[in-house]
C-alpha cells in the first residue's frame, strides 16, 4: 500500500518538474553582457565617446526564470562610475521576476575641454584644448564640445591638463572692472549722460559701483547694456 507521505512526496516531485520544465535557465555569461548592454545604452543618452563596463561581483552564477521574452533592466545614479552598485531587474513578458544588486566599474571616455597651461582666476578661458579623457570619476558638470569657451572666465586657478568644469568658470562680465562707461541719469523729465568707470564687474540687470573721474565720486547703478549704466533720481 502506498503511503500518504510517498503520495504528497510525488506530488512535489510532479510539480517540480513540471515547473522547471517551463521556466529558463540564465546563465553568468548571459546576465553579464546584458546587464553591459543595458548601462552602455543608458549612458549613450548623454554621452557620445565610448564606454567600458567591467562586473565585478556578480551573485549567481545561473538564474531560473519562467520561459517567455527576458529583459534586463538597469538602474543607477551614475555619480561616480569607477565603484558603483547597480541595481539589476529581470523581466520576463514585461513583469518583474528578479531584481538585486550588481557590483561594477564604468569607465567612460568623451572629448572635453582640457587646459593647455596655467590659467589664472580672472583669466579668459583662451588657452583651451578638446581632447579625448576618462572622466568617470566627475561625470556633473564637465563642459564638452558644445560648450563656448570665449564667453567664460576662470573663476579659480586651473592647471594644466586639468578638465574643465562649469564649477570653475563664471560668465564673462557685461562691464569689467576699469572700463569706461557711460552714466545715465534719468529723471521722469530728463537724463544726462557722462563718462565714468566701473568700480566693479557685472552682467545685464546688476547693480554696480562706477566713478567720475572728474567730480570724484562714486555711484551705484544698474547695467543696462553693453557699458552702459543707469541711475534713477
Amino acid at each position: 500500500m502506498i503511503s500518504y507521505k510517498t503520495i504528497i512526496l510525488t506530488l512535489i516531485m510532479s510539480f517540480c518538474l513540471v515547473n522547471k520544465a517551463n521556466s529558463a535557465v540564465l546563465d553568468a555569461q548571459f546576465l553579464c553582457r546584458e546587464i553591459k548592454k543595458d548601462i552602455i545604452e543608458r549612458l549613450k543618452n548623454g554621452y557620445e565617446g565610448e564606454t567600458e563596463v567591467e562586473i565585478t561581483a556578480l551573485p549567481y552564477q545561473t538564474i531560473h526564470v519562467p520561459e517567455g521574452d527576458v529583459e534586463i533592466k538597469t538602474e543607477a545614479g551614475y555619480k561616480n562610475l569607477n565603484s558603483s552598485i547597480v541595481k539589476v531587474k529581470i523581466l520576463v513578458n514585461n513583469i518583474k521576476v528578479k531584481s538585486f544588486g550588481v557590483r561594477v566599474s564604468v569607465k567612460l571616455y568623451d572629448k572635453v575641454w582640457v587646459a593647455r597651461g596655467w590659467i589664472k582666476k580672472g583669466e579668459t578661458l583662451k588657452n583651451l584644448k578638446l581632447e579625448k579623457k576618462e572622466i568617470s570619476s566627475g561625470l556633473s558638470g564637465v563642459l564638452k564640445k558644445d560648450f563656448n569657451p570665449g564667453k567664460y572666465l576662470a573663476r579659480r586657478n586651473i592647471k594644466p591638463g586639468e578638465v574643465i568644469n562649469a564649477g570653475y568658470i563664471e560668465e564673462v562680465p557685461t562691464i569689467v572692472k576699469n572700463s569706461p562707461v557711460s552714466l545715465v541719469f534719468k529723471t521722469p523729465l530728463v537724463s544726462v549722460t557722462i563718462p565714468a568707470v566701473a568700480v566693479t564687474s557685472g552682467k545685464i540687470g546688476d547693480y554696480i559701483r562706477v566713478k567720475n573721474k572728474r567730480y570724484k565720486k562714486n555711484y551705484v547703478g544698474k547695467i543696462i547694456g553693453k557699458n552702459i549704466v543707469l541711475v534713477n533720481i
